[in-house]
This record gives C-alpha cells, structure tokens and sequence, in this order.
C-alpha cells in the first residue's frame, strides 16, 4: 500500500469519528446542526475512500470496480458539498431556499454521473509508471459540476461568516471565525487539485485536496475544543476527542514525511519497511508524549529562575494529600522550584532541609516559638535571631498552619537563586504554595510512603 493511499484512509477515518463526536456531544439545541455535519463527513468518508482505493487499484482491476470507485468519488463530493452548505445555512430563510435549489441541482448530478458516466470523464488509465488516472472532459458539463460545488462551498463559507458576524457569545464568533479560516485553506487547495488540474489533464495530485481536508478537521476540532462547543463531560467522549486529536496530529506527521521525502529521494512514496517504522515512531512518541510533557515541564519549572511555576508545583504537591512524604525530599523540591538556595521544614525540634546546615538546638526553639508579622504567614525574628539566621543564610521564616488554625511547623528560606533579589520577589506564590505544605506534612497512621521525584 503507497503511502498516499495509507493517509487518505486516516484522513476518511478522522472525517467519520469527527461527524459521530459532533453529533454525541452536540448541545440540544444543535441536534439538527450536528446531524448535518454528521451527514457531510459520511459523504467526505465517501470522497476519500473513493480516491484511495482507486489510486491504489491494481493493473488488472475489473472495469466494473473501477468505475464504481470513480462513481463514487464524483457522486460523494456533490453530497458533500451540499452538506456542508446546509450545515452552516439552514437556520435562515435564504439558506433554506439555498438547500432546496442545490439540493435538487445535486440530485441531477448524482443521477446523471450514476446512469451516463462518460459525460463526466472520458476514460480511465491504471499504470504502475504513471498512476491511476481519470481522463475527465473539459466541457460544459464538467465546468457546471465545477461551479455547483464552488457555489455551494462559497454559500458554506458565507454562512461561517453570518454565524459570526450575529453571534452574540465571543467564544461562538471566534470557534466560528477559526472554522473559516480552517476551511477557507482547505478550499483553495481542493478547488485547485481537485477540480482545476483535472480539468486540464493533470489528475495524480488530486490526493491534495483529501489531505488538504485534516487541515479544516484541525481547525474545527481545536475550535469545538477550545471555545467549548460540544459537551464533553462523557468519560467516553473524552477519551474519543483525544483519540482524534492525536490522530490529527500523527496524520500532520506523515503528510510532512511524505513531502520531505518526496522531495528529497524524487521517490513517488516510500517502502512499506519505512512506512511501518514511521507508525512505529508515531506510536512511540504518542505513548512517551504525557511522561516527555511532564519532564518538559518539570525543566521549565527548574530553569524558569524569573518567576515560579505554581501550577506545576501544586499539582505535584497535592498528588502527595495522603501518603507518607520523605519531608527532606519535599524541602529539596520546594528549593529547585521556588528557587531557592535553602529550603527547610522545622517540625517540633527537627529541621529537614534541602541540604546540610548546622543549626543549633536554641536556634530552632527560638524559630518554634517565632511570631506572626503584619506580613501574614511570614515570621518576624528579634535582632539576636535575625543575626544567627543571617549567618545561616537564611533570609525568610514562614509560618505553616493547618485548616484549624493550629501551628504545624515553619519553613525556613534562603537566598533566592539566580537574580532574583527577595525585595522584588513576588511572595503571593510563594504564600498560596505554604498553604498546601500543612496539607501534604499532615501526620497519618495508615499513610503509604510516596517520593515526590
């Protein structure tokens, strides 16, 4: 199987999971909404099955199969054209009237392309050295089947746009506006390598316009994801978007492989060794993607030294609510993500620290017995304490309380990493992150001991 073929069939399964989402998640009120697209994705399902498979047919295919094939790519694209006309324009009166012109002009097409195919296309060519090609006419009929879907895609396109223009929520005008934008590039390269070039004999690029079709799947799919257009609150429905999504994403990787490689080797599609180790790869990475996504982020938190990564630092931080924390290991992480030189947990007369710093026995009682400044959680030392914790290097005490008010500790801070100076430093992350400390320390009998790297 040539890669072209291989795409073309992930681009037709990503169109009909797309249409069966849309219609699962659609809001009450766009039941009728999502049927049509439902609809069109099934006839673009058509359309790129239709390509695939005829330009992938052996030499020796019957003519019956052919032109069953090549029946099926020209009587699906009428279809889905008019489907995507009427998904967009069926709420107003011009639309409606819109759907029921076209709809009958698309019906004439439909029969007339299924009863007399040679006023389409004169004839058919399969090869090995030149590709499976169709021989379409360049006469009225064929430049009228051209206008139907370029009228009908343009009302589709003009219907995008109304939507937004009346929209009255901002996150439905923009989903809208993305839609469009999405489409409109998906368009030009359809209208361009499926309609134009053929026309004027030049048929073995007309995968473009079925691979050009992810590229509107993206766009409407981050819009439906993005501006929060479909009810996903399914368990299921989830898992289904993130399947196409990924899908999406591994389809946008072989598209660059396939040109790449054209490009570099003048090899009309690679072998099947390079293509399995390529899905192999794909495969790879999709599996690796949420630990390679955690270990990015867990770098970007450690080099970050301008500002703290809160979010980072308090998923972690509750991933730890009921386990039994190593509280040296919680001070050295509180250290690298807060950055921090020193970090140190004081628990009765014990001090856990991210590194070894020898302080006495009257120095930590001394913290212990510490009380609030003006300052909320932070800890106001007397002269004869502030000069011992200066020599420690410690430059801030903070207090840490549990929900009930009561003292479970103190955190100990150093001079802050890198350039940051503790004047300038914005202390409100700091302040929520000691909120959930008490938390993660709180004592428990029956606790499991969990690392937190």
């Amino acid at each position: 199987m040539q890669l072209i073929t291989l795409l073309l069939i992930i681009v037709a399964i990503l169109t009909a999971l797309s249409g069966i989402a849309v219609i699962s998640g659609a809001h009450k009120g766009d039941r009728v909404q999502a049927f049509l697209f439902f609809f069109t994705t099934m006839a673009a399902l058509a359309w790129a099955v239709g390509i695939g498979v005829f330009l992938s047919l052996p030499v020796d295919t019957t003519p019956e199969v052919a032109k069953g094939f090549i029946a099926t790519i020209y009587v699906s694209a009428p279809i889905m054209c008019w489907g995507l006309m009427a998904y967009t324009c069926h709420k107003y009166l011009p639309g409606k009237i819109g759907m029921g012109i076209l709809g009958v002009i698309c019906a004439v097409f439909v029969v007339l392309v299924l009863s007399k195919p040679e006023l389409l296309y004169s004839s058919y060519n399969l090869s090995e050295a030149t590709g499976n090609i169709v021989h379409v006419k360049q006469d009225a009929f064929y430049i009228l089947y051209g206008v139907y879907h370029f009228v009908a895609v343009g009302l589709y396109m003009v219907g995008l746009w109304w939507a937004a223009h009346s929209a009255k929520l901002a996150r439905v005008k923009k989903a809208n506006i993305m839609v469009l934008i999405g489409f409109t590039i998906t368009g030009v390269l359809a209208l361009v390598f499926d309609f134009i070039l053929p026309y004027f004999g030049k048929y073995d690029t007309i995968w473009v316009g079925i691979l050009a079709m992810s590229i509107a799947w993206i766009f409407h799919y981050y819009a439906i994801l993005r501006y929060r257009l479909l009810d996903l609150s399914s368990p299921w429905l989830k898992g289904f978007s993130h399947i196409i999504v990924m899908s999406l994403a591994a389809t946008t990787y072989l598209v660059i492989f396939f040109i790449i490689f054209s490009a570099l080797f003048k090899v009309p599609s690679p072998s099947v060794q390079v293509i399995v180790l390529n899905i192999l790869m794909i495969m790879a990475v999709l599996l690796l993607f949420p630990a390679l996504n955690e270990l990015s982020t867990f770098i970007g938190s450690l080099s970050s030294m301008d500002e703290v990564d809160v979010s980072y630092i308090v998923k972690k931080m509750t991933g730890l609510v009921g386990y039994d924390v190593n509280l040296t290991e919680l001070a050295s992480f509180l250290s690298d993500h807060l950055h921090f030189q020193y970090v140190g947990i004081v628990m009765g007369d014990e001090v856990y620290g991210s590194k070894k710093v020898r302080i006495s026995e009257d120095v930590v009682r001394k913290i212990s017995s510490l009380k609030k400044s003006s300052g909320g959680i932070w800890l106001e030392p007397d002269a004869e304490l502030a000069a011992a914790l200066k020599k420690l290097e410690i430059a801030a005490v903070a207090e840490l309380r549990d929900s009930k008010g009561r003292i479970v500790g103190q955190v100990l801070l150093g001079r802050p990493s890198g350039r940051i100076s503790m004047e300038n430093r914005d202390l409100v992350p700091i302040e929520i992150i000691m909120q959930i400390v008490p938390v993660v320390i709180k004592p428990g009998d029956h606790r499991i001991k969990k690392h937190l790297l």
